[in-house]
């Protein structure tokens, strides 16, 4: 798997965020060079549909955009530690606080 990030944007930040907390670290990093417009040529398109960052491929033939759901991904590829609840209050909880920080 890749994850196209870029470093000084918000939303990749967050999957990084997230791979640490999971201590996901067999994931290669490609910086995307947004300010470059690195995101809006046509391989870079042609992987993720939109100039979105960030974004991860999965296979040659799947790849996600949007930090939740790269992040839902990543939490049922790696249950522990669970970061989006466990029953519905718990779940409840946690998008609430999400939802604040955002």
């Amino acid at each position: 798997m890749k994850l196209y990030d870029s470093r000084r944007a918000p939303n990749p930040r967050r999957v990084r965020w997230f791979m640490a907390e999971k201590g996901i670290e067999d994931i290669e990093i490609v910086d995307v060079d947004i300010f470059g417009g690195q995101h809006r040529q046509p391989d870079y398109l042609a992987k993720a549909g939109l100039p979105n960052v960030p974004a991860l491929e999965i296979d040659e033939t799947t790849c996600i955009t949007e930090s939740v759901a790269i992040c839902r991904y990543l939490e049922s590829l790696v249950p522990e530690p669970n970061l989006f609840g466990r029953d519905p209050r718990e779940t409840a909880v946690i998008e609430m606080w999400t939802r604040r920080a955002e």
